[in-house]
């Protein structure tokens, strides 16, 4: 997208009390063309939603005490005209979303939506970020979050941590709640960048996006030098901060990664689904706010320490291969983790797949899930575990907790349990 300066008309009452609340929402004083960017980000986001309304720019909640609470402060005398450097594409968007006459209305409706819709609008149930081989798509967010829902926890005495993070996609699905401390944790150096770089620099790396011309996404991979050039430096990055136990915050190193991981596949994802994703850069920032970040092995997260929920999703038994940290031993990895689970005292949601893994062509789907089951059987089979099974399109995913939260849950407790 390029930038133009619009001459906008705003409202000073309006445009005073964003810049407040942005301050007091996002931690930090943004300048006036930053506040604009995240304005237009943030009405762009879940753009459908009914809370979108023109009828909210006659109902704001004001704080300040010199704004009567009345309509005055839509009088023509309040107007005044500001020039703001803008993404052209995004007012276009913006316009188009308010079914606006002219620039300075939608932004007019955009600073309404803000100051009216609340920030839990914005932070719960997040769909990720960017995708990775196994991780937790939409359906299992829900599952996830549905599963903190009923456990009914107090959780403004416990820490939240997801001991293997990924993406981050299982705590940006979850509904916002008063946490004691969130820990989102990964060995892999690439993740937790990227994570840091939405929790500290959102905005730097939102306008890199923004402004890169992304027509090279359409190039075969052979010619592809942008997408070499990425994975490249992304390997070289990761090789060299695998054994760092600091946290980056590399805004060049989460660009290359974040778009190496939208074209890096089979299925391609274009600008439109890479601009859909760059909208829940603000609202991931928003919920990451409190949260840390770690760099280090889960199992340092599995004693009985204090209060805490756990979220654990591991490379899966029997499906390393495609997830794993190159050298890590997994037998006994997974040995260690159903023992401390076994004799955990907090709640916890452990990950696992009951279908055979798609990437071995050595043995019929029979055999390789006759294998899964008593490799499965060995760490959870009749040990006071309860099961939820959640059928994805060809997969069945297993949410393992000692906690039992619903009615869709068993126990495995007959070896010939069907799993799938």
């Amino acid at each position: 997208m390029r930038k133009k300066d619009v001459t906008l008309r705003i409202n000073s009452k309006l445009w005073d009390e964003v810049q407040k609340k942005i301050e007091k929402d996002f931690g930090r004083k943004y300048s006036q063309t930053d506040c604009a960017l995240i304005i237009s980000l943030l009405a762009l986001y879940k753009k459908n939603n009914k809370m979108h309304s023109i009828k909210n720019l006659y109902d704001i909640p004001f704080y300040s005490e010199n704004i009567p609470d009345n309509c005055d402060y839509l009088e023509p005398e309040n107007q005044i005209k500001k020039n703001i450097c803008l993404y052209d594409g995004l007012i276009d968007k913006l316009k188009k979303m308010y079914c606006a006459c002219n620039y300075s209305d939608a932004f007019t409706f955009a600073l309404a939506d803000f100051l009216c819709i609340p920030v839990e609008f914005y932070t719960d149930f997040i769909t990720s970020l960017y995708s990775i081989i196994g991780s937790k798509n939409k359906k299992m967010q829900e599952a996830t979050a549905n599963a903190v829902e009923n456990m009914q926890l107090k959780t403004e005495n416990m820490v939240l941590i997801d001991g293997c993070c990924a993406t981050g996609s299982l705590f940006f699905g979850l509904k916002t709640r008063n946490w004691k401390g969130v820990i989102l944790n990964d060995m892999n150096p690439l993740r937790t960048n990227f994570l840091n770089v939405i929790k500290l620099e959102p905005l730097k790396l939102i306008k890199k996006l923004l402004q890169a011309d992304l027509s090279f996404i359409k190039e075969p991979e052979f010619k592809n030098k942008n997408l070499s050039g990425f994975k490249a430096a992304t390997d070289a990055y990761q090789i060299k901060r695998c054994h760092y136990t600091k946290v980056d915050c590399n805004i060049e190193i989460a660009y290359q990664m974040f778009l190496r991981q939208c074209i890096d596949k089979a299925m391609i994802e274009d600008s439109t689904k890479i601009f859909d994703r760059i909208l829940r850069f603000l609202p991931a920032h928003l919920k990451l706010q409190h949260a840390s970040i770690t760099p280090n092995d889960c199992l340092e997260y599995l004693k009985n320490d204090f209060e805490k929920l756990v979220l654990l999703d591991v490379p899966y038994v029997g499906s390393e291969k495609e997830c794993a940290i190159q050298g890590y031993q997994y037998d006994p990895f997974h040995k260690k983790v159903s023992g401390l689970l076994k004799q955990a005292d907090f709640p916890f949601i452990y990950y696992c797949r009951s279908s055979a893994p798609k990437s071995d062509k050595s043995e019929s789907t029979d055999k390789k899930e006759r294998i899964l089951k008593r490799k499965l059987g060995i760490h959870f089979y009749n040990k006071g575990f309860y099961f939820e099974k959640i059928h994805l399109e060809k997969d069945t995913e297993l949410m393992i907790s000692n906690r039992h939260y619903n009615n869709s849950q068993f126990q495995w407790i007959n070896y010939r349990q069907d799993l799938r």
